[in-house]
């Protein structure tokens, strides 16, 4: 890959703690970005949970579950796994730091959120719209109570997509967010169709209690 279009490593540095600085939320449990969702009246189909179920993620390595073969058409090599959870709020994460086949740097970040209670789920689901800096993409059906995506293209010396998706069901919040670089951009429906077969099985694994 030309050296021209690499992006220096202090500016990858940034740009990824930016990245993931909102998907955290600027003010605490906020959503990361997603792919197409609901809207906030919500989606009834896809997983729910028992009446006298909640989810739990204690103790979930989600490093160990998220199956990165899922994106390795697009950045083969996992240079670093980050198991740190979600900020302000019980849960479990893993962020995966990935390498493009041109060695260009590449971004998955899967969240497992479970709130006390479905309603304290339902904020930090919707705090994700204003704290995103995202676009959003449409309402994703199927996946939960409530679930949508966020997309976002920028260009730091070279071609950088960003996709997310989030869903909710019950008291748990599911966010997948995956950015790529490449001397061109990764198309929205190739990063979506990869978020969502990641979510569904991030949805599987959450034990209820």
């Amino acid at each position: 890959m030309p050296t021209s279009v690499r992006l220096p490593a202090v500016a990858a540095a940034v740009l990824l703690a930016a990245a993931v600085a909102g998907c955290e939320g600027a003010d605490g449990p906020v959503a990361a970005p997603t792919p197409p969702s609901a809207s906030a009246s919500g989606v009834t189909a896809g997983p729910t949970a028992p009446a006298d179920s909640a989810y739990t993620a204690d103790g979930l390595d989600l490093c160990a579950r998220t199956d990165v073969k899922v994106v390795a058409d697009l950045a083969p090599e996992v240079t670093r796994e980050d198991p740190r959870p979600p900020l302000a709020r019980p849960g479990t994460a893993c962020l995966f730091e990935l390498r493009t086949k041109g060695g260009y740097q590449a971004n998955l970040r899967v969240e497992a959120s479970t709130l006390a209670t479905a309603d304290e789920a339902r904020q930090l689901y919707r705090g994700t719209r204003r704290a995103t800096g995202m676009t959003p993409a449409g309402a994703v059906p199927g996946v939960g109570e409530e679930a949508e995506a966020f997309t976002k293209r920028s260009s730091p010396g070279f071609k950088y997509a960003e996709y997310m998706v989030h869903a909710r069901t019950g008291n748990l919040v599911v966010k997948v967010w995956l950015a790529v670089g490449g001397e061109s951009y990764v198309a929205k429906s190739v990063l979506a169709e990869k978020l969502l077969a990641i979510l569904r099985a991030t949805q599987a694994a959450v034990p209820t209690a």
